[in-house]
């Protein structure tokens, strides 16, 4: 599907935070390309944070999340 024909999403990241974030804290996370190239991680209490997808620790997070979720679905 192309990116126009996707619903307007509620939350949408417009700045990225700067700091690490603990990633046992982190449930899930969403990638976006629109407004700006961003991951949006998601924590245990439901608070959505955006952070830049390049940074070393962002990627080991989103493995980990990737690896919870893969473990649930067995």
């Amino acid at each position: 599907g192309s990116i126009g024909s996707q619903p307007m999403r509620k939350f949408a990241c417009v700045t990225l935070s700067t700091q690490k974030l603990d990633i046992r804290q982190l449930v899930n996370y969403e990638k976006q390309q629109v407004p700006l190239n961003a991951v949006m991680f998601i924590t245990a209490k439901g608070i959505k944070i955006c952070v830049h997808p390049d940074q070393k620790w962002v990627q080991v997070a989103m493995k980990r999340i990737d690896q919870k979720r893969t473990a649930k679905k067995k």
